[in-house]
Formats: C-alpha cells, structure tokens, sequence
C-alpha cells in the first residue's frame, strides 16, 4: 500500500484517497481526464478488499488472502445484480456470476489447504514429520506441506491480481459507462476502454497498486522480516544440539522432541496481530500439529517466487492494465446486449461477453501471473494425479460448483476438470494438465456451456445461490 507518517510517527498505509461519491446514481459529465476515472475504478476495487480504521481513516488490504476472496466473490455477484438496476434491465453482467462461484470455490480450497493438509494427521500420511531431515538438508519438495503452500501462494496472488484487473473493467462500465435512464454512453465507453493505464494513474491509487502483495515491493518487505523473524530463528534452535535423523545414538527420538518443543514454540508465539506476511495469516497457525515444519514450507516457498524474476517481470506487465482485444470485444458484447429486446438475442450477447473476459482472465492474466511457474505445474499435475485416481479421496477434483455451498451431490451443479470415461483410464488413462492452456481453455469452454445452460433453466436458484454470496461483503455500499 502507499504509505504515510501520522502526527505520532506511526507508519500508516492508505489506499487512495477518501470516496467522494458513495452514490453510484450521481452523474457528473465534467471533462475528467481518463487517467483520474480509472484511478477512481481502481480505489474502488481497493476498497473492496480494504477495511478502513476508525482511528485514522485509512483504508488497509485485508491481511488474509481468504478474507479477501470472500469479499472478492461478494463483490462479482454484487457487479452481476447491481448492473441489471442501474441499467433498467438493458445490460447484466454475466462473466462476473460465474466468477462469484469459482472465487467461492478458492475459498474451499483455502480451508481444504488448511485443514486437510496444514493441520497435519493421519491423512496427511507422507507429511513433514516422517522425512525431517528436510528441515536440516534442505530437501524441500518433499512434503505435503510445500505442496499445500505453493497451492495457497499461488491462489493467493492469482485471485488477487486478477480482481485488480477484471473489477476495475466492470466497475468502469456500471460506474461512469451508464447514464441515469438506464441507457449506455457508448462513446465514453467505447473511448476510454483504451486509455486506462496503471503508469497514470492519481499518485496514491498508483503508488497503492505498486505495493499490493506479491510485487517487488511486498516481497522486498516480506524477505527482510523473514530473515529477522525470533520465532523461527528460536524454533529452529531445538534441533542445535540433536543428532541428524537415523544417527548413531537415537537420533529419531531426540529429533522427535525437539521437533516436538519446535511445533509448540511456533504455535505459542507465533504473532497475532494478522500478520501481513505469513501465508496463512497466524490466526490459524494454533491448529497447526507441526507448525515449524508448516513454516519452513511457508518461507521456502515464499522465497523461491521472491527470487523468480520472470514472475516479477510478468506481473508488472500484467499490473499496467493495459486494454486487451478480449476487453474490448466485451465492451461491444455489452453494447449489443443494451440494444436487444428479444430475451434469446441478450443471451448470446450475455454468453459472448462470458467467452470473451473468460479467455482474457485464463491467457491474458492467469496464464503469466501463476500458470507459467513450472513447480505450480508440477503440484497441480501431481494434485489431479491423486485426485483422479482416488476418485476426490486423497485429494480434492479441479471442479466449478454451482452453489453458495463449498460442496454437492448433484452432477448437473459442478463441471469436473478431466474426468476419466472408464475406470481403468482413472487409473492409467492420459491426464490433461489444468496449467495447459490449451486443456484448461477446454475446460473453461465447458464450465461456460454449463454455466449457461443453468442460467437459461434454474435463474430463481442460480440468482438465489447468488444474492448468499453477495451476502458475504461488506454492503458494498459504494459500488
């Protein structure tokens, strides 16, 4: 975030500058430079994950990545609901209710990280603990652990960057694209489509972006108090004086204990303030068995994308916004759609602008932003692996669930990355790969087909499912 100093010498973080319209309904057609518009849509989606603090009136990021997706997918279906009112029914946003389920979807998988593999057990039967001489070697890539966090960081930044670059788009179009009759101003959006530009942004809202987490700046933060952390330096000092695992004087034992008297120092004083820089935040790390072997995954990993610099390279690219072909076409699939009157001509104008921000998000955003990382691929191929031959066991399905709930029984409210046709391609059939782009564009192709195929058939239980997870903001009442 852009940082400030208060009168006591506290550094502050602030997002922008203080909201000056709250009501979405006031038009003003002054002559504003397109720069100051898009940096009034990009204060807003930083806002949206934002809490703003009594005392200084700041706004601050959310700390926790899954606190973050919750408002995330509250605010696409908000988008989805709240375009259909402003425009008198002319235009609704179909992309972002489908983006509602599958950030919804994030947030299962957040807790399915967290719980089913974090916490440790018995189902996490080649965890940490059983190979330590990962902690004193270095032999990291081993463990469920590292796995589970390279999933986590990945998501994390992905859900993230991706609202900052798809919200923007959409709250521009609601926002300063819709006159007060419902009616579309068509050159205003069709002009300033192509001038939004990060680089030009109001300095504040700029300098904001820049400090988001995952750039160069975050990390930069995130290494230093890494490499000064107490907790793991003091964590780590348990294991000094005791013998590599399967030494000759009981090394297993004594191992044991001290990584016993590990785990319970991480857990006791790990911090508790939500810190920024733990993956995740430390609210959780209590339930945490082996909290320093969690750690060690946590820095190791957050260290190897912190020393990626094509990642860096990619994101920054990315972190301009530049128009797209795809953004541009959605645009005219919205125009379109505000000009039909016949219900079945708005559904394939809906469907198109679906495809449209649905291939920009997956190759113009994802793809550079996470997909391109090799160690993701490895995971997320090893991940579907076990998923698919254990049937969801082991592991959870990539699948889309069309519900406000993290789970159902019905196969007509989920579309399942990959399933085998017989069992025993289950067990020996070939795999596609969800980092493929060309397998994952399959994929996405095939949610939408579902997607809308629901909404022609089940809208009152689509649109219910919906308002629960607009439900999961905070009122949005600036949007």
């Amino acid at each position: 975030m852009a940082k400030d100093t208060a009168q006591d010498g506290r550094e502050i973080e602030v997002l922008g500058t203080c909201m000056t319209q709250p009501d979405i309904d006031a038009q003003h057609e002054h002559n504003i430079p397109p720069a100051l518009v898009w940096s009034y849509a990009q204060e807003e989606a930083l806002v949206g994950v934002s809490a703003q603090h009594a005392g200084d009136k700041c706004y601050r990021l959310l700390p926790d990545a899954e606190d973050r997706a919750r408002r995330i997918a509250a605010r696409y279906a908000g988008l989805y609901f709240k375009s259909a009112k402003k425009s008198a029914g002319k235009v609704q946003f179909y992309w972002p209710a489908l983006a509602a389920f599958v950030v919804k979807d994030i947030v299962e998988a957040y807790r399915f990280d967290r719980e089913d593999v974090l916490e440790g057990g018995w189902h996490t039967a080649a965890r940490t603990s059983l190979i330590p001489s990962v902690v004193s070697e270095g032999m990291s890539g081993a463990s469920p652990y590292a796995h589970a966090m390279r999933v986590y960081a990945a998501l994390a930044k992905g859900n993230l960057w991706l609202y900052m670059d798809i919200y923007p788009w959409l709250y521009f179009f609601l926002r300063f694209g819709m006159n007060k009759d419902g009616s579309l101003n068509e050159a205003r959006l069709m002009d300033h489509v192509t001038k939004r530009d990060a680089t030009e942004y109001q300095q504040q809202s700029r300098a904001a972006v820049e400090q988001l987490p995952f750039g160069r700046p975050w990390f930069n933060r995130q290494q230093a108090r890494q490499a000064q952390d107490p907790v793991y330096k003091r964590a780590s000092q348990y294991f000094d004086t005791q013998p590599a695992w399967g030494g000759m004087d009981g090394g297993y034992g004594a191992h044991t204990a001290a990584a016993y008297q590990a785990h319970n120092y991480v857990k006791a004083n790990i911090p508790r303030d939500g810190d920024n820089y733990l993956l995740p935040v430390s609210k959780y790390w209590s339930k945490f068995r082996e909290a320093f072997y969690v750690l060690d995954e946590a820095r190791r990993e957050l260290t190897r994308i912190a020393q990626d610099g094509a990642a860096f390279g990619r994101l920054e690219k990315t972190a301009k916004f530049p128009v797209t072909a795809e953004i541009q076409d959605a645009y005219g699939y919205l125009i379109a759609e505000s000009r039909e009157n016949n219900p079945a001509s708005k559904a394939v104008s809906q469907f198109n602008e679906l495809q449209s921000i649905a291939k920009h998000e997956q190759l113009n955003v994802l793809q550079p932003l996470i997909y391109d990382d090799a160690k993701l691929k490895e995971t997320m191929d090893m991940n579907h692996r076990f998923a698919r031959m254990s049937d969801g066991l082991m592991t959870t399905k990539y699948r889309v669930i069309y519900s406000a709930e993290p789970d159902t029984d019905s196969a007509d409210l989920q579309t399942v990355f990959d399933p085998p046709p017989t069992v025993w391609k289950q067990f020996f059939g070939a795999r596609k790969s969800l980092p493929d782009p060309d397998d994952r564009m399959q994929y996405v192709k095939q949610i939408a087909r579902d997607f809308h195929n629901l909404m022609q058939t089940q809208r009152d239980y689509m649109n219910g499912e919906l308002r629960k997870i607009q439900g999961w903001g905070d009122g949005d009442k600036n949007e």
